[in-house]
């Protein structure tokens, strides 16, 4: 994205956009699928736990105490998981509506570059390079 490359086309910056939002809707599909794997975990033990204290209402042993410490600590987990899949869909959500703006010919890379910056864009990314992370050389490849 050097000078020598010349102007980057709204086009070019659309597709851009809709490849990072595709991008990270399989992010989110992944997540989904571990968030999902995790609320069935903690519907298990939770069943489990209530069988154990039906056995014994009278007085609950220790194992069934760190069964329900378990439990919660699943349950904080998953609620990170659903507030970590909701960062990603409004990222996702923002990168299409800013594909959308590009394609009716408004926007630029200065309005890519602000957008990638105010949502800290990067950081949403495994391997995969930002316009960002290029033009500050922080691209993670």
């Amino acid at each position: 994205m050097s000078d020598d490359a010349g102007e980057i086309s709204q086009a070019e910056l659309a597709e851009y956009c809709r490849t990072q939002a595709a991008i990270l809707a399989g992010h989110l599909d992944q997540r989904s699928s571990e968030l999902t794997d995790l609320l069935e975990e903690i519907e298990q033990d939770t069943a489990d736990a209530r069988a154990t204290l039906s056995e014994s209402p009278e007085r609950p042993d220790t194992d069934a105490e760190a069964a329900v410490e378990n439990i919660e600590a699943k349950q904080e987990r998953a609620q990170a998981k659903q507030e970590e899949i909701d960062e990603y869909r409004t990222l996702a959500e923002g990168y299409t509506d800013l594909a959308e703006q590009l394609a009716e010919g408004s926007g630029d890379l200065e309005t890519v570059l602000e957008f990638e910056i105010d949502t800290d864009a990067p950081t949403y990314f495994d391997a995969e390079t930002t316009i960002l992370g290029v033009a500050t050389g922080e691209d993670k490849q």
